[in-house]
């Protein structure tokens, strides 16, 4: 409990008569990158707002950073790239940035120093001053992964983050979550792309309809072998 970075307990969340997560039960350790692993309409992004706060459970329970979900205190500590992101397109980057860390109320020194950090981080140094509305879906992707850092957060949900990302940004994203773990942050993987969660990840929960399958340890699984496995956990009651 102590060393959990998230805890849920038969965590759900029904919209009118459909039921988006059934039964979220899991544990992510601090400091571990942690795999959130299913197919399109599981249900994983509703679990990430209920664990942000952002959407209230049915029933059940979590905590996050060992207080309970929506926690004002802990919102300060967390960073978070959604999958579906609406910027403030009408910004520079480096405005956006700014916006972001005078809500956090980060002091203005400490603000510029981490916002050219950071831009640096991602790649988009050259395009400090050009406005969101004229980035391309993989430089919005890398904006959002620097703002999802820019408090320094301890735990960090990333939303399917290597969407529209060609090869080489795939790589600066990987890189980027290792160093945060090397750091001590935990991360969130919400994915459904097997390679990535396998390259990246320490551990990973399998997820279908809104219910935790099974977690496995990554090291454990043979080069390969995430894509076998998911298929035996997600069919073994007749299909996806």
């Amino acid at each position: 409990m102590g060393n959990a970075a998230i805890q849920t307990q038969g965590l759900r969340k029904v919209f009118g008569t459909k039921v988006a997560v059934e039964d979220l039960t899991l544990q992510v350790h601090r400091g571990e990158v942690f795999g959130f692993l299913g197919p399109n309409g599981a249900g994983k992004s509703t679990s990430v707002k209920m664990l942000l706060g952002l959407v209230a459970p049915t029933s059940g329970f979590a905590r996050v950073l060992g207080r309970p979900v929506g926690d004002v205190g802990i919102r300060e500590r967390l960073g978070f790239l959604p999958e579906h992101f609406r910027f403030h397109d009408w910004l520079t980057a480096e405005e956006f940035l700014r916006l972001h860390g005078q809500l956090y109320g980060m002091a203005p020194a400490r603000l510029s120093e981490r916002a050219g950090a950071l831009l640096e981080l991602v790649g988009l140094a050259a395009h400090r001053e050009k406005r969101l509305r004229d980035f391309s879906k993989g430089m919005l992707q890398r904006i959002g992964l620097a703002q999802a850092l820019l408090n320094d957060p301890e735990l960090i949900f990333l939303d399917e983050p290597t969407s529209g990302l060609d090869p080489v940004g795939r790589r600066l994203v990987r890189d980027i979550i290792r160093e945060q773990r090397s750091r001590g942050a935990t991360v969130f993987l919400n994915s459904h792309l097997l390679s990535e969660v396998e390259i990246t990840c320490d551990r990973v929960a399998f997820i279908r309809r809104g219910e935790v399958l099974a977690v496995r340890e990554v090291a454990g699984i043979a080069p390969g072998g995430l894509e076998e496995l998911f298929i035996e956990i997600v069919g073994t009651d007749g299909g996806l």
